[in-house]
């Protein structure tokens, strides 16, 4: 997702850039902008902007400061989160919306379609015998898909575990 320029295995931590820059993407086009505004919101240029987001950049990396910074402007976790699965971990957050079943049953039906799309394009990959490089690619991404929504139901599962008891 980093517009093909940086070669994935030149870092180990490259997932958290390409997860930095879905975000700021994500948001971007939540807010109808582009990256002068998200640069200036968040006290920077867009050349700095686009330097730390830039892993090949050793002279000005993506700091633990810039990701909380994106994290607060953009208020998602999915850096955050990247970094957690970097080191195994997995974080909860203190404070929790309160949920009501609706909420839980848009989860779960939202978690459902992707599980289903998962098992869709499994079967259409697998009609002719052999998963071709794209069709894997195409896999991993609604496995992927399905994770994330799979997390949110489970986040909102323990939240209201955590809050009931």
């Amino acid at each position: 997702m980093l517009d093909k320029i940086f070669n994935t295995d030149e870092m180990p931590n490259y997932k958290v850039y390409e997860m930095a820059h879905q975000v700021v993407s994500d948001y971007m086009e939540l807010k109808r902008c582009k990256i002068d505004l998200v640069a200036t919101e968040l006290g920077t240029t867009t050349g700095v902007l686009y330097r730390q987001l830039n892993p090949k950049d050793t002279q000005m990396p993506l700091s633990i400061d810039r990701i909380i910074a994106i994290t607060r402007l953009t208020k998602d976790n999915r850096i955050i989160e990247e970094i957690n699965k970097e080191f195994d971990l997995i974080a909860i957050p203190k404070v929790c919306e309160n949920a009501n079943t609706s909420d839980i049953n848009l989860l779960v039906d939202i978690a459902n379609i992707e599980n289903n799309d998962v098992f869709k394009i499994i079967k259409m990959s697998m009609e002719n015998g052999v998963i071709s490089e794209e069709e894997q690619q195409a896999i991993l991404k609604e496995i992927d898909e399905a994770q994330k929504a799979n997390a949110r139901l489970k986040d909102m599962v323990l939240h209201i575990a955590i809050k009931n008891s």
